[in-house]
C-alpha cells in the first residue's frame, strides 16, 4: 500500500517576515510524502510573491480576498488531497520529525488524533534554545476520552486549565470531515471551537514525540486575542458557548459546568466596567448553568476583603487609618 499523504496548509496575510522559514520548516520534513498548500488572505506585503518562489509540484499557492484565517484553513482543506491534515500558522516552525513520529503512532491508533509538545519562544530568539512549557505538558497526555480531555484541559478538574496551538495536531483527513469546517464567523477562539469538534470525532488522543515551535511577541498589540474591542469579546463568548454544547452533548458532568463558568467570569472581570448589556449576558448565562455567579471585586475591594479576613475587629480602624491607634486603658 502507498504511504498516506499529508496536506500541509498553510494560511498567511502580511507575513513576509516569516512565511519563508514557515515553508521551509513543512518541506524538510522527515515524512517524505508530503503537499504544501499556502493561502493567501489577501496580503499587501510580499508574502505572496514570496510564497511563489517556492511553488512547485508539490507546493500549491492560492491567492484569495482578505476574509480571515478560518476562511484560509477552510479554503486549503477544499484543495487537500492529503489522507491527514497539518496546519501550520505562517510565522510558526515545526520540527523535521514532527510528521513522521505522528504518522507512526497513528498507525496503531485508528480513527485516532496525534498531538505533539508546543515550545513557545520570543520573536528575535532561537527557536530550538527554549524547552515546552512543564504546565502544558501534563494536559498532553494518551487519552481515549476526547470530552473528558478536552473538560481537562478547560481546566474542569483542576484550578487551571490550558490549550493546545493548533499546529500541534495531526489529524487524518475523515475526521476532519465529520466535524466540518472552521466557522468563519468566529475572530477570536475560532481554533478553540474547532478543534472541540475535530477530537470529538475522533476515539482518542495520542501523544507524540516531535515539536510544534509557536512564535510569542513582546509586542502583542495587534493579536485578535488582545484587542479588547466588543465584537471580539462577543466572539470568544460565543467560541466558549458553543465549545460547552459540543462537550456537554457528549458528556455533561459538572466538572465541565465549572469550567465554562470560570471562563465567563473571566472575562466578566477582563470587561469590568465597559460592555454592561454583555455583561449582563454572562451573568445570565452562569445563573442558567445553576451556578452563582461571584461578585466582581474591584482592586481595591479585593485588599479590602484581604485585610478584613486578616485584621478581624481592627478592619474597622483599618478603614479609618487608625489601625496603630493605642487600646483605650
Amino acid at each position: 500500500m502507498a504511504e498516506p499523504l499529508v496536506s500541509i496548509i498553510i494560511p498567511v496575510h502580511n507575513a513576509e517576515k516569516y512565511i519563508s522559514e514557515a515553508i521551509a520548516s513543512a518541506m524538510a520534513q522527515t515524512w517524505p510524502h508530503n503537499e504544501v498548500i499556502v493561502i493567501d488572505d489577501g496580503s499587501t506585503d510580499r508574502s505572496l510573491s514570496i510564497a511563489q518562489t517556492y511553488q512547485c509540484e508539490w507546493v500549491k499557492v492560492i491567492s484569495q480576498p482578505n476574509i480571515g484565517a478560518s476562511a484560509a484553513r477552510n479554503a486549503g482543506l477544499k484543495h487537500a488531497t492529503g489522507d491527514f491534515i497539518q496546519f501550520l500558522d505562517a510565522d510558526d516552525l515545526l520540527s523535521k520529525d514532527k510528521i513522521e513520529l505522528q504518522i507512526k503512532a497513528l498507525k496503531d491508533a485508528p480513527e485516532k488524533i496525534a498531538v505533539c509538545s508546543t515550545i513557545h519562544f520570543t520573536d528575535g530568539s532561537p527557536h530550538k534554545d527554549s524547552t515546552p512549557s512543564a504546565y502544558e505538558e501534563q494536559f498532553l497526555i494518551d487519552s481515549d476520552n476526547p470530552a473528558w480531555f478536552l473538560t481537562h484541559l478547560w481546566g474542569g478538574y483542576g484550578d487551571n486549565g490550558s490549550m493546545v496551538q493548533p499546529n500541534a495536531w495531526l489529524t487524518p483527513r475523515e475526521i476532519i470531515e465529520k466535524a466540518g469546517p472552521w466557522n468563519e464567523s468566529l475572530s477570536v477562539d475560532d481554533d478553540g471551537e474547532y478543534f472541540c469538534r475535530v477530537l470529538l470525532q475522533a476515539n482518542g488522543i495520542v501523544k507524540t514525540g516531535g515539536y510544534n515551535y509557536y512564535r510569542k511577541y513582546t509586542n502583542n498589540n495587534f493579536s485578535l486575542s488582545a484587542r479588547k474591542l466588543e465584537r471580539h469579546y462577543i466572539s470568544l463568548i460565543h467560541s466558549l458557548g458553543l465549545r460547552y454544547e459540543h462537550i456537554s452533548s457528549r458528556e455533561p458532568t459538572e466538572a465541565l459546568k465549572k469550567a465554562y463558568t470560570r471562563s465567563l467570569q473571566s472575562i466578566y472581570n477582563s470587561m469590568y466596567p465597559a460592555y454592561p448589556l454583555i455583561r449582563r449576558q454572562i451573568t445570565d448565562s452562569i445563573k442558567k448553568l445553576g451556578i452563582t455567579s461571584p461578585k466582581y471585586l474591584s482592586p481595591k475591594e479585593k485588599v479590602k476583603k484581604r485585610a478584613r479576613s486578616i485584621l478581624g475587629p481592627q478592619f474597622t480602624n483599618f478603614l479609618k487609618g487608625n489601625i496603630f491607634k493605642p487600646r483605650q486603658k
